[in-house]
């Protein structure tokens, strides 16, 4: 029955708050050949310094990573931010390398002293060669998943202020109280997550120097139990109260069981800045350290583990307090785990009752409750893992490895984990559905150790903080550097064009409109046989454009200036400007890179219709739509038509082989065009333009448009012509310079933390 704490939830309606909480997980792995041995390999240098990464560090040895996610209020947070670290991890490593996906490391040398500790710190190399000497290296390669969690700070407050407050000294004694609760149910129950999670059946040969002491079948767990796993022999903390675990601890200090409290391998730990804190300012959150690496997933953790977890605290923290001897129960409990943990996964459980029993209690914990969908979906998949225990990690690993090597099967999980990972190079795993410039600069702040919180991320608004250096970034580029007026001036294509002439720079004559019968009247009298280009005063990536290379029927003019419309209502016409257009990307005043933008066209086989070859081209695995890629895909839409028209072509026909027909005059990449970078090509005269544009527009990070007929030969101030610019960028889409169709790479968004965060040695190659 739930106790009187849980009925105080419901009579508050707080149950909503059951379902929230703080979360963060520690996951440890080794680096490995493609051969299965470790890694002789130095922690990556991309990965920038140990001594100040907040996500990404290295454990005991050289190869054995570790991935420390933020802490977050939503599971579904946790993983994807840790699923982007892996990615960020292995996309940093050599091609050569991988990530052993097991709790148990693969086959470690015969002297365990040539393993390399981690010692890149004289703090760190003092406390691995205390390890090294009480538990020996190998314990230390064992890897696993620690999970950190907190309640929800608002559901103890409404308690403690409803209820509660007659009952303790204060919020912190009633806060130490409820963690102290849930740790000691949990040493009591924490069987039933090593039956469920349990995925460490056998270790390769040479883990231990006799292996006949290992059990003779495979086991649910060797790293959760108590005599091959992480535990300190015959050490009791108490867990009667927040002071009795400090005294506890102390005490083992003293004795020299411990060198200091992180030597505590206990299953649960009460966790603050120190003992001390704890004392007095009381518990922050629980650390759970038993879990094994999950070997089907690249994050080690899936969405269900995350999430059952948290239905499980919270039932911990429902159930009546341990009566009797506390030291018995936990004893208790801590045998009852090591009994699972060293079943034959092969068989059902001895404790296949208890199993039931928690499961059906925990389904009737989440009907009374009314706790989320998730907790619901999560029960389901672990439930049917009591019911039938070939569901279990531990019986599927186990068949795996009958059916091949543990080895093999080992190798096979992380190559395919690093291909999954790395083979979408545009792309930030567990943020894909954020703007794609964005998505590069947050694995290069994730990589170089700066701190990324995601503020908005439907605006694409992230902060990013080294040190207490905070910089906020919108779309990967939009920062501080540049000054508020900066957008709405780009944004206005008029009085950018406006200043820029004022200049001396060359832009492209023309008028603004906002009746379509004083364009039309204009059209008539004014634009002769000129091409012109009908498009609207405020747009990005080229919408609502229309390029006539000829001079339009009355028709076709109409319909170009009403598409417009559909995007602002006050619209451009300006004269056509011959040439090729390049995107200059200036950053602080210095050109960064250059991209030939072609616009969106197809050649000819000879044998395809022209809708055809749109199909094929767009077959290419960098486009796609949505700008969710570094190209996008051709349509045949109106303004397609209109420009296939002028050229005498329909979808239907079959140009000759080797015939370039354009779908669009505009050369937007957008818009279903080509990008070459030609950064190197380009003769410096014109970088010199691009460079006065954005200092005239006092920009900082911009995109300059300019129109030049042979970017081999130097410009000539007599012959302004030679380059016409058409306009600045505010957002100038860094992806295009990251991913190029053709041409060299250039990781410009590194350029923007370098710029933001100069104290910070950040490499921009």
């Amino acid at each position: 029955m739930p106790n009187q704490l849980f009925e105080n939830i419901k009579q508050l309606r707080l149950t909503p708050l059951l379902n929230q909480g703080a979360f963060g997980v520690e996951k440890e792995g080794q680096r490995v050949t493609g051969l299965g041995a470790l890694s002789q390999q130095p922690h990556p240098s991309e990965l920038g310094s140990r001594t100040f990464h907040p996500y990404i560090a290295t454990d005991f040895a050289e190869m054995q990573t570790e991935l420390v996610t933020d802490t977050f209020e939503q599971t579904v947070d946790v993983q994807q931010q840790l699923l982007a670290l892996e990615q960020v991890l292995q996309s940093s490593m050599a091609d050569s390398e991988y990530i052993w996906p097991l709790s148990m490391p693969p086959l470690l040398p015969d002297d365990e002293l040539t393993i390399p500790i981690s010692e890149y710190t004289p703090a760190v190399k003092a406390y691995r060669d205390y390890l090294t000497k009480r538990y020996g290296r190998r314990l230390q390669m064992v890897s696993g998943i620690h999970y950190n969690f907190s309640l929800s700070s608002t559901l103890i407050v409404r308690l403690f202020d409803e209820y509660y407050h007659d009952h303790y000294v204060s919020l912190k004694d009633f806060s130490d109280a409820l963690y102290i609760q849930i740790a000691q149910n949990y040493v009591r129950y924490h069987y039933v997550l090593t039956y469920l999670f349990g995925a460490s059946p056998i270790a390769e040969p040479g883990f231990l120097e006799d292996m006949t002491k290992l059990p003779e079948h495979p086991v649910r767990s060797l790293r959760s139990s108590e005599l091959f796993g992480y535990s300190n022999k015959q050490l009791l903390i108490h867990f009667d109260s927040v002071a009795a675990y400090v005294e506890s601890m102390r005490q083992a200090i003293a004795n020299g069981d411990l060198i200091s409290e992180r030597e505590f391998y206990g299953t649960v730990r009460l966790r603050s800045h120190s003992l001390d804190q704890m004392l007095e300012t009381g518990v922050d959150y629980l650390e759970f350290r038993g879990f094994d690496i999950n070997p089907y997933t690249a994050t080690g953790i899936d969405q269900q583990q995350l999430d059952f977890l948290h239905l499980f605290f919270m039932y911990l923290l429902s159930l009546p307090k341990l009566s009797g001897d506390l030291a018995t129960q936990i004893q208790t409990g801590r045998q009852l785990n090591d009994t699972v943990a060293l079943e034959n996964p092969l068989q059902p459980s001895q404790l296949q009752t208890q199993l039931k029993t928690v499961m059906a209690d925990l389904a009737q914990f989440i009907t009374d409750y009314h706790l989320d969908e998730r907790f619901k979906q999560a029960w389901t998949v672990m439930n049917e893992r009591v019911q039938d225990h070939r569901q279990t990690l531990s019986y599927r690993l186990t068949q795996a490895i009958e059916e091949d090597s543990l080895k093999a099967f080992a190798l096979k999980q992380a190559k395919r984990f690093k291909c999954e990972l790395t083979e979408t190079l545009y792309q930030l795993q567990g943020y894909t559905d954020m703007e794609l410039s964005t998505q590069m600069l947050m694995f290069d702040a994730f990589q170089k150790g700066l701190h990324v919180a995601v503020l908005d991320r439907d605006e694409q608004f992230i902060e990013l903080t080294y040190q207490h250096h905070h910089e906020l970034v919108k779309n990967g580029n939009i920062t501080s550097l540049d000054r508020l007026i900066s957008g709405p001036l780009v944004d206005n294509k008029v009085v950018t064009k406006i200043l820029l002439a004022s200049h001396g720079m060359r832009v492209p004559a023309g008028a603004e409109y906002t009746a379509l019968e004083t364009a039309v009247a204009d059209y008539q009298a004014a634009f002769g046989q000129r091409a012109i280009v009908i498009k609207p005063k405020h747009s990005n990536m080229g919408a609502g454009i229309t390029t006539f290379l000829t001079r339009p029927s009355e028709a076709d003019f109409i319909a170009a200036f009403k598409l417009a419309q559909t995007y602002d209502q006050q619209i451009l016409v300006e004269e056509f400007i011959a040439g090729s257009e390049y995107r200059f990307l200036v950053m602080n005043h210095k050109v960064q890179a250059v991209l030939e933008r072609i616009p969106a066209n197809i050649v000819g086989d000879g044998r395809s219709t022209i809708a055809q070859l749109v199909a094929k081209k767009n077959d290419n695995p960098l486009r796609g739509e949505a700008h969710l890629t570094p190209l996008q895909n051709i349509h045949l839409g109106e303004r397609e038509l209109l420009m296939l028209k002028q050229q005498g072509y329909r979808p239907e026909d079959v140009p000759l082989r080797g015939s370039q027909v354009f779908l669009l005059q505009n050369s937007n990449v957008s818009n279903g065009g080509d990008s070459v970078d030609v950064t190197d090509e380009m003769d410096q005269s014109y970088f010199a333009i691009a460079e006065q544009a954005a200092e005239i527009l006092n920009l900082n990070i911009t995109g300059i448009d300019i129109i030049v007929p042979n970017l081999y030969q130097p410009y000539d101030p007599e012959h302004p012509e030679m380059a016409v610019v058409l306009e600045a960028n505010y957002n100038p889409a860094m992806l295009m310079h990251l991913f190029p169709m053709m041409g060299q790479a250039r990781r410009v968004s590194m350029t923007v933390l370098q710029l933001l965060f100069p104290e910070l040695a950040i490499e921009t190659d």
